[in-house]
């Protein structure tokens, strides 16, 4: 699958010490790239090694709080680059608070180094943001900076940020080209960070407008060109194009996206810049950000997904199911304890629940909004993956995860989620399907079926004591093998540090 062979060339290619490579040919860690990766390496579980790269970035901050590219002959910061340090910082500023004063003064970096109107400095002609021929970088991928410095503005309360968020989208809004794929300077990567950006600013009408110029050029193959007047292929734009087609709704187009991206993956996990007869851009070498951009699509792609079919999925499900029968008597009387269903879908166990306990304190988590649409008045809802759950350590007496670790695709790391949250002496109910019985049921090409006893040893390495046994389903009274229901009890907290973590991933 695209997305784990991705996560192994991370593993790989991640420095001690450092952040991810530049390339396969250059062996160094960038800020920009570094930055922007570590909310990806958290939404796929990697916590220790998002810490690391967190903490690389503080050590090559500049003295004036910018981040740039080392030996450059202007010797000044980067906006963009700066930018991307800023998202990667807001996102793991909960678990370091140390970054705090660094943060700051990179967005006070950022605000200073603006013109009065809120447009950010761009390098020089003919400078880093030379295309030769095809002129300059667009600068309108400054936006990319924009929403990062409003979240930041959010966590550290500074209203000058949010203020200049606003000024500076007005200026790009007002001046830049952001929605014709058919300027020269337009490739597809430079033009992907234009269109989600646009998307995380709420401005989805112009990139609507923006992904329909794309749209002209799209093969039957999925492939998009990378300028609009050239046949190879850029990979990371196509990745980030699937990425922007999920999050606008237009599944098909970012499916055909996908499916193509996939079918360029090297046998290492990696992808080369540029595909095709006169491609030039990174051609020879596997790139980073390429990676990172196919993890983020895949993601989009499975929630997508459910919110397309989130209509398929029953609301109700019968106290007699056996599969609930399972579940009340493994938890007991919930009154007045803390519940989280992790990847509840429309809440159909959650609402049983509370009618039996009115007084449970439930949770009820799904990254699918149109799926938690559906879940009852009452019941708090948090729209999330279970890799990265926003909830403090020893949070519930109680989680349950049923039919949903099977499309988490990181299961070692879903388990350590689903363990941290659960409080000593609380229970972990897992049911889902037996992988001796694949084959039995048509499936996404990412869901997993699990080997009963692996997923106990997963359970028990997270300080958990399991029992397992095959349960019944729908109609289905006596079991046939198709379900397991895993029960684990935590005897223990298991904190492991951000190093341990590291080294557990790039092991081998």
């Amino acid at each position: 699958m695209m997305l784990e062979k991705a996560l192994r060339w991370v593993r790989a290619n991640s420095v001690p010490g450092a952040g991810i490579v530049i390339s396969s040919r250059q062996r160094s860690s960038y800020p920009e790239v570094t930055g922007y990766f570590i909310p990806t390496l958290l939404s796929v579980g990697y916590k220790g090694l998002a810490s690391q790269y967190a903490r690389w970035l503080l050590s090559v901050q500049r003295d004036d709080g910018s981040f740039g590219m080392d030996g450059d002959p202007c010797g000044c910061g980067f906006a963009f680059d700066t930018g991307q340090v800023v998202r990667g910082w807001v996102t793991m500023i909960d678990r370091m608070p140390s970054l705090e004063a660094p943060l700051r003064r990179a967005c006070d970096w950022l605000v200073r180094s603006a013109d009065s109107s809120g447009r950010l400095p761009v390098p020089g002609p003919g400078g880093a943001w030379s295309l030769g021929r095809r002129g300059e970088v667009n600068e309108a991928i400054h936006l990319y900076v924009l929403p990062p410095l409003r979240d930041a503005a959010e966590i550290l309360n500074e209203r000058s940020y949010r203020e200049f968020v606003g000024k500076s989208l007005d200026h790009y809004l007002r001046n830049a080209i952001l929605t014709d794929f058919r300027q020269p300077n337009a490739l597809t990567h430079f033009y992907g960070y234009v269109q989600e950006a646009l998307v995380d600013l709420g401005c989805d009408a112009e990139a609507r407008a923006g992904m329909a110029s794309v749209a002209e050029l799209q093969q039957p193959t999925g492939a998009v060109p990378a300028y609009h007047d050239v046949e190879w292929v850029c990979s990371t734009g196509l990745a980030q194009l699937a990425l922007v087609w999920f999050r606008l709704g237009e599944t098909a187009r970012g499916n055909k996206a996908a499916e193509f991206l996939s079918s360029l993956q090297s046998g290492s996990g990696g992808f080369y810049g540029s595909y095709g007869v006169g491609a030039d851009y990174f051609a020879a070498e596997e790139i980073s950000w390429a990676v990172k951009y196919a993890i983020e699509s895949v993601q989009r792609q499975i929630s997508s997904h459910f919110d397309n079919t989130a209509t398929s999925y029953q609301s109700d499900i019968s106290p007699s199911d056996a599969r609930v029968e399972a579940v009340l008597q493994r938890l007991g009387d919930l009154n007045g304890k803390r519940l989280l269903d992790a990847g509840c879908g429309k809440g159909r166990y959650v609402k049983l629940i509370k009618q039996l306990y009115p007084e449970a304190m439930i949770t009820a988590m799904d990254v699918s909004p149109q799926m938690l649409r559906h879940v009852p008045q009452g019941i708090r809802t948090v729209q999330n993956s279970i890799l990265n759950m926003p909830f403090a350590d020893g949070e519930f007496d109680a989680v349950i995860c049923i039919e949903a670790l099977e499309h988490a695709v990181q299961i070692e790391e879903s388990v350590r989620e689903l363990a941290r949250v659960l409080a000593v002496n609380g229970k972990l109910i897992i049911i889902d399907k037996n992988a001796e019985k694949l084959g039995s049921l048509e499936i996404p090409s990412w869901e997993k079926w699990f080997d009963t006893e692996e997923l106990a040893s997963m359970m028990r390495e997270e300080g958990l004591e399991v029992s397992s046994e095959f349960v019944g389903y729908d109609g289905v009274r006596r079991p046939d093998g198709l379900f397991v229901c895993w029960s684990g009890t935590k005897t223990c907290h298991k904190r492991e540090s951000p190093e341990s973590l590291f080294l557990e991933k790039t092991r081998g």
